[in-house]
């Protein structure tokens, strides 16, 4: 990266860590913004320069965007099985647009304590999988047949539950990401649900 780059990635991760730090301590109702922003040294403009709500400084979220050398990885067939290809475009996504600072534990607890925290990150991954969808049907010839759409859909839900399990079985990887240990962890649950596809075909 830059040095502009390797700037905005340190400001955004100070401002990320003051607001989980700020919400465990107080609870996430009694965080405001002013009090990030004091947190991390910056000013409330800078704050929304880098998040557009508190609820996207706590989560460490980030703009859903794609990537062009994922859409490559993915347009690879050396890289896999469709479905595979899928579970792993819809991963670097994932992967881009958020960065949250807590164990998975933590996590749980927090959205659980805040149904509004968990919306947002329903919208989030809702917006993740609308991407997801319109490059594999590109991909697939760019044509709108119903087939084509709903394959695209089918395979980016399948995607979604894959990935679930990958988080659910394996919770600190939210925070200790190691690329070798978390693609272990995406191959299992493929092997898991290829078997569970066999045993309802």
């Amino acid at each position: 990266m830059s040095l502009r780059e390797r700037h905005r990635a340190r400001t955004f991760r100070e401002i990320h860590e003051a607001a989980w730090e700020l919400t465990q301590r107080g609870g996430y109702g009694a965080t405001t913004v002013e009090a990030i922003a004091e947190r991390a040294g910056v000013s409330r403009r800078t704050f929304f320069n880098y998040f557009p709500s508190k609820e996207d400084a706590v989560l460490g979220l980030k703009p859903v965007h794609m990537p062009q050398e994922d859409v490559e990885r993915y347009r690879d067939p050396a890289n896999g099985d469709e479905f595979s290809r899928t579970v792993r475009l819809f991963l670097a996504i994932l992967r881009h647009s958020s960065s949250f600072s807590a164990t998975g534990k933590e996590r749980k607890e927090l959205l659980a304590a805040n149904p509004e925290l968990s919306r947002k990150i329903g919208l989030h991954i809702m917006t993740a999988e609308s991407l997801v969808a319109t490059t594999i049907g590109e991909h697939s010839g760019g044509t709108a047949s119903t087939r084509s759409c709903e394959r695209s859909q089918a395979y980016v839900l399948m995607a979604g539950s894959v990935l679930k399990y990958v988080y659910r079985n394996n919770e600190d990887l939210t925070i200790n990401y190691d690329p070798d240990v978390l693609d272990r962890a995406v191959e299992q649950a493929l092997s898991v649900f290829r078997s569970a596809f066999k045993e309802i075909s």
